[in-house]
């Protein structure tokens, strides 16, 4: 009767841990303060997320009378994303790292014409975690090897891809990954382009978190 008694114990355990966990990203969404996110108020973001799981509808009106659609909506990864209004979108996961209590990550990025992204951390009382994640220039997509290849002056190179514009996510498996996509491509000239483009790699940044500072792989 005991072992059949601890065995229910365990079994309620895991089912609230089970249940708690595919909360965690509605309860940070809908908690968070609003400064945070001030195109959506906590009664919108509410809305939203009751609307999309009642299945009636993944838009809701923001603070300013325009549309905000929920994007992704994943209690498995515990991530979620919401295009906020025309030119924004707003990003949370909750970050799991070994020997560390859950981080929340928050992205805003903004669309005006390039994209643009800035992260934040925070712990589950909303105090701003000091990890340390420093932005990639656009000259960091540069392939060395190729670029060694080509008559492209490295000096010239590095002026013309002086101004970056970086994207950022979080990448959506179950891993603690952000992703660093270079949208500055889209800021260049047709000519400088064509140059450049055969020396660029366009695949993401990727970065993870080690001791308190994200390095890129």
């Amino acid at each position: 009767m005991k072992k059949q008694n601890k065995n229910l114990i365990l079994c309620l355990i895991l089912l609230s841990s089970i249940t708690l966990f595919s909360q965690t990203i509605e309860k940070c969404y809908v908690g968070m303060p609003d400064v945070l996110n001030p195109v959506m108020s906590k009664k919108n973001r509410i809305e939203l997320l009751e609307y999309h799981k009642a299945g009636q509808s993944d838009s809701v009106e923001n603070k300013f009378g325009s549309q905000a659609y929920l994007q992704v909506y994943d209690t498995l990864n515990n991530r979620i994303v919401v295009k906020n209004t025309a030119n924004s979108k707003f990003e949370m996961k909750v970050l799991k790292f070994e020997n560390m209590l859950p981080v929340i990550g928050c992205i805003n990025t903004v669309s005006g014409p390039i994209s643009q992204s800035s992260i934040a951390f925070y712990d589950t009382a909303w105090n701003r975690i000091p990890l340390q994640f420093i932005m990639p220039k656009a000259y960091d997509w540069v392939n060395e090897a190729k670029l060694e290849k080509t008559e492209l002056d490295r000096v010239w190179v590095r002026s013309v891809l002086e101004n970056s514009f970086v994207g950022l996510t979080f990448e959506s498996s179950d891993s603690s990954r952000i992703l660093a996509q270079n949208h500055s491509v889209e800021f260049l000239s047709e000519s400088d382009k064509k140059l450049l483009m055969p020396v660029l790699n366009d695949s993401s940044l990727v970065y993870y978190l080690s001791g308190r500072t994200w390095i890129k792989e």
